[in-house]
């Protein structure tokens, strides 16, 4: 009887998380491009390994996530791991805050797709375009630069898996690719107590200490709080407002999805008064839309308002659903800053525009 030995075994696969070992490069037009070749973007497909091709990216994707953070740090951004107060050597899930989220007025919560990491909003757009425009860095530069310099939070529901090893937050697809003892070794297990962090072991969890621990600790009282969901990070917030309303009720002023679906009406339930905040037909409040995976031009509205439960919005985007945020984030910002500027601001159903509630003086349109 023949037996193989471990040792026998092919070696994990090792690539040095350094652009330029890996013939890399960030150009003028902060792309990232191979110096052999520098019209080439970013190549996967290195091997028929699939091991090969996993572990290449991670490093890639190691040396632009440092990249994307250090440029972040230097925008006013800080690094806040949670729960908070927890020593950065602790298992914790760190978020983006910006340095006025104490003291401004206003604040954008952004709520992103669970598998993403920190601040990225699609690989593909950072690999094709731009660092800045796939990530949030042209999306924090924008919302900086409004009359009133908002508060920003970047929630985190990618990386809520801590990597002991490593002393970090990572993803699943990090996971991984994390070091195995042969390329052809499983996956490391999780373990559910060593390999999460208290109240943020998933994106539901990591939400609600958003809003019970993180914005009332960290901001103003009476701060007025803007708040984007992304793919399914969209259910995840406003299942948690719905459930949640009476304590957010005048607190938050908007809110703005993009998402490949829409639920329907019936499914957003929650009180009364959160229903007409949402866009029941005929409610004095309707403030929140929806940007819809659509190959029409962005903003155009989408047919079916009286069958879901906000104005839907296309989001020029008809492909792919990472892609709808960097398309969209102008229009939503632009909305946010609509109804912070418009006493009554409330959305009409089916109109690219708004209107003031009765009590706020004379009707008006606006298009987009």
């Amino acid at each position: 009887m023949f037996r193989l030995n471990e040792s026998a075994l092919p070696a994990d696969f090792h690539f040095p998380a350094d652009l330029k070992e890996l013939g890399y490069f960030i150009n003028d037009q902060d792309q990232i491009r191979s110096i052999q070749n520098p019209d080439q973007p970013f190549n996967f497909f290195i091997s028929k390994n699939e091991r090969m091709n996993v572990m290449q990216r991670e490093a890639h994707n190691t040396c632009i996530r440092a990249n994307i953070q250090s440029r972040l740090l230097g925008s006013s951004l800080n690094l806040t791991p949670l729960p908070l107060g927890t020593p950065t050597t602790n298992p914790h899930i760190p978020i983006y805050t910006s340095t006025n989220i104490s003291t401004s007025h206003r604040l954008i919560v952004y709520v992103g797709e669970s598998w993403q990491d920190l601040g990225v909003f699609a690989w593909r757009i950072i690999g094709n375009d731009s660092i800045a425009s796939g990530s949030i860095i042209d999306f924090v530069h924008t919302a900086q630069q409004g009359h009133e310099n908002p508060a920003i939070l970047i929630a985190n529901t990618g990386q809520l898996l801590w990597y002991r090893g490593g002393q970090r937050a990572v993803t699943q697809t990090t996971w991984a690719a994390l070091p195995r003892r042969t390329a052809v070794s499983p996956p490391m297990q999780i373990d559910e107590v060593r390999n999460r962090v208290e109240g943020n072991r998933e994106p539901g969890e990591h939400v609600k200490y958003i809003f019970d621990e993180v914005i009332p600790k960290m901001c103003r009282e009476d701060v007025k709080v803007d708040v984007i969901g992304m793919g399914d990070g969209a259910p995840e917030v406003v299942g948690y407002l719905r459930r949640n309303w009476e304590k957010w009720e005048g607190k938050v002023q908007a809110v703005a999805l993009g998402t490949g679906f829409m639920w329907a009406k019936g499914e957003v339930g929650g009180e009364e008064k959160f229903r007409a905040f949402w866009g029941d037909v005929g409610s004095v409040q309707q403030r929140a839309r929806a940007y819809i995976q659509s190959a029409e031009p962005l903003d155009m509205p989408l047919v079916g308002r009286k069958d879901f439960a906000c104005n839907c919005y296309s989001a020029g985007e008809g492909e792919v659903l990472e892609c709808i945020m960097p398309k969209t984030y102008k229009s939503m910002l632009k909305f946010f800053q609509l109804v912070d500027d418009v006493p009554g601001y409330r959305e009409l159903a089916g109109i690219g525009g708004y209107e003031l509630a009765e009590d706020e003086g004379s009707v008006e349109e606006v298009g987009f």
